[in-house]
């Protein structure tokens, strides 16, 4: 897993930005499935689904705002006076001398030798005069000799809005704010409504894929089990991630019976743990083996 560039997007609505990291590389090393359709892989970048406008308060969907820019490219370069320091001569105290050459290079004690033995050698570079200066004395001080000259060098110049470096950090939404995301009517169409729904669902059944005693959806409040309800009527039936998903709704509700019947059309081997977790009027979120059947409808 390698970092990727700090994206800024802008809000839809408002225009005022907003942040988040990206991966430049990613796997699925440690990757878990859940019954629920939850896909969760800890090497690889998930981007969140939404946010809540910091400037107008208003939700949108990520990926639907304008992206502004990333602050790790270069745009613009401009140039500046560095002061390059050589070592001439080490003088009779080579072995102090040896140990602030190595302080200074930070490589290591045989890559140090190597230079001194081969005078004259790079000491550094520095960009303000003042800390070129007092290393220049350091090394006078144990009798080397050390020279100096102006070098013009060019660096990346920071061109980006100084709000842009200041804008929040986009987060994984929670349960709450896409239930408050879902009141204020996010979702225009079918599938916003699912999408949407499905990561309410998703958000709410967190707390109970580690060691947190798990609560039916039927058993949750008002909110979450009309959500569920919601979700169920969303779900076509024939499509087979959606009667997946419909048939875990059932089975995380206590309609066992319903569930099993959906389950009994799908003679998948992989979906044989929610059979089996049914037949036992088991409501719980189940882990699946990994690796299962990837469906574009049912991985976030």
């Amino acid at each position: 897993m390698l970092p990727g560039p700090t994206i800024v997007l802008a809000c839809p609505h408002c225009g005022a930005p907003h942040r988040y990291f990206s991966l430049a590389t990613g796997n699925t090393f440690g990757a878990e499935r859940w019954s629920d359709g939850w896909f969760q892989a800890p090497m690889r970048a998930q981007i969140p689904t939404l946010a809540r406008c910091v400037g107008c308060r208003v939700f949108f969907w990520v990926e639907r705002a304008t992206e502004l820019g990333d602050l790790d490219s270069v745009s613009e370069w401009r140039e500046e006076t560095h002061t390059r320091l050589i070592l001439d001569h080490a003088g009779k105290r080579r072995v102090d001398v040896r140990y602030l050459l190595l302080a200074e290079l930070g490589t290591n004690l045989e890559d140090v030798k190597r230079r001194m033995d081969r005078l004259p050698t790079p000491i550094g570079q520095y960009r303000i005069r003042e800390d070129a200066r007092q290393v220049i004395l350091r090394f006078e001080h144990q009798g080397a000799a050390v020279s100096s000259q102006e070098v013009v060098v060019k660096v990346p110049a920071d061109t980006w809005p100084a709000e842009w470096r200041t804008a929040p950090r986009l987060r994984q939404e929670d349960e709450a704010l896409l239930l408050d995301a879902l009141r204020e009517g996010l979702a225009r169409t079918l599938d916003e409504e699912r999408a949407l729904r499905r990561w309410t669902w998703w958000r709410g059944n967190d707390a109970f894929r580690g060691r947190e005693e798990w609560v039916p959806l039927s058993r949750r409040v008002y909110e979450v089990r009309e959500n569920a309800r919601a979700l169920m009527t969303l779900c076509s039936t024939e499509d087979t991630a959606s009667r997946w998903m419909h048939a875990e709704l059932l089975r995380e509700s206590e309609r066992f019976e319903e569930a099993l019947a959906l389950l009994d059309h799908m003679p998948t081997p992989e979906l044989e743990p929610l059979r089996d977790a049914a037949r036992r009027r088991d409501s719980r979120l189940l882990p699946l083996p990994f690796p299962v059947r990837a469906s574009s409808t049912s991985e976030p």
